[in-house]
């Protein structure tokens, strides 16, 4: 039986394996750091994350800053915007634009298998962000998109992390990609600081809980 994955630092349950949360908010309320720090796994793990709207090199300053130690051994950036900087401490892996669906996958499926080879067996997957790819298509072609790569986490017992701002769309829009993940974690700020609200994870309180945006 796999170990659930655990987030530490976070007040969030852990999940089992298979499954993707949704991470539901704007950026400035630090939904970008929590998903970060999601995807920030112990030194055994793996972690591919796909970036449409940023570079890789400033990706991995965010991802470093969330606590997270980068290194090509374990994590890998698909690269959607187009990055020429040779310093990055992750694989990066270009891809032609965020409306390349089918070379985000191909992308995806050569990484994970470079992975695998190398001894790294639980991968833990970033989409930043959904609201980015249906900016570039179609709400049909994307929801397949997202319905494919939550099909590929599950069957690897791997977990998922997509962000998506929901200022950004209608609710009937948020409404069909949620259906595809198996949680959602609403994120908002006030003025004690950011908070957030999970639904679907078993065991976790619905109420509003303060986090850190980033580790000390």
């Amino acid at each position: 039986m796999t170990d659930d994955y655990n987030f530490e630092g976070l007040p969030l349950a852990s999940l089992r394996p298979g499954t993707t949360v949704l991470v539901a908010g704007p950026s400035h309320a630090g939904t970008r750091h929590l998903a970060f720090r999601m995807l920030s796994g112990p030194p055994t793990e793996g972690a591919i994350l796909v970036s449409t709207n940023q570079r890789a090199g400033r990706i991995a300053d965010d991802w470093a800053r969330s606590g997270f130690e980068l290194d090509k051994e374990r994590a890998a950036i698909l690269d959607c915007v187009g990055d020429d900087d040779q310093n990055v401490p992750a694989q990066v892996l270009p891809v032609s634009g965020p409306s390349d669906l089918t070379g985000i996958g191909m992308r995806y499926s050569d990484v994970y298998r470079t992975f695998r080879q190398s001894g790294v067996e639980r991968v833990r997957t970033g989409l930043f962000s959904v609201s980015t790819l249906l900016s570039f298509g179609d709400l049909k072609t994307v929801s397949r998109f997202v319905h494919t790569l939550v099909g590929r986490i599950d069957a690897v017992d791997g977990i998922g992390v997509f962000c998506i701002d929901p200022g950004m769309h209608d609710e009937q829009t948020v409404s069909t990609i949620t259906q595809f993940c198996s949680a959602r974690i609403d994120v908002r700020e006030t003025e004690s600081g950011q908070e957030l609200r999970a639904r679907g994870i078993p065991d976790q309180p619905r109420e509003w809980m303060n986090f850190d945006v980033e580790t000390e």
